[in-house]
């Protein structure tokens, strides 16, 4: 088995545990969430960024609203899933320019 190939299933094998690992985190994160704040304390979300507006202004509140739609348990799986992908991708390319005849210039060096 030449090297490319081997870096094609390290593509692949980073692919599927990615997803699944992702898969598997947003499974797990949603099944022991707590309750949310505005849930547990009516309108404190509301208050929350009035205030956050008052002191830091509009985009300290979109900050904070960025910020906070990062750490829900899709967002992180997402990026999870995103992450294995431009890993594997890049195996990809390697293995893609690695089959390019010697000649090329764009051959990735065999050693």
């Amino acid at each position: 088995m030449n090297r490319s190939r081997r870096l094609r299933i390290i593509g692949t094998c980073i692919l599927v545990c990615g997803v699944l690992g992702a898969a598997l985190f947003f499974w797990n994160a949603t099944r022991n969430a707590p309750p949310s704040l505005d849930d547990a304390a009516a309108g404190y979300t509301r208050s929350r960024e009035r205030q956050m507006g008052q002191m830091m202004g509009t985009m300290g509140v979109a900050t904070t609203r960025i910020m906070e739609t990062l750490e829900t348990p899709a967002a992180e799986a997402a990026l999870i899933a995103f992450t294995a992908a431009l890993v594997a991708a890049l195996c990809f390319r390697i293995a893609k320019l690695m089959d390019l005849p010697p000649s090329h210039p764009a051959h990735w060096p065999q050693q």
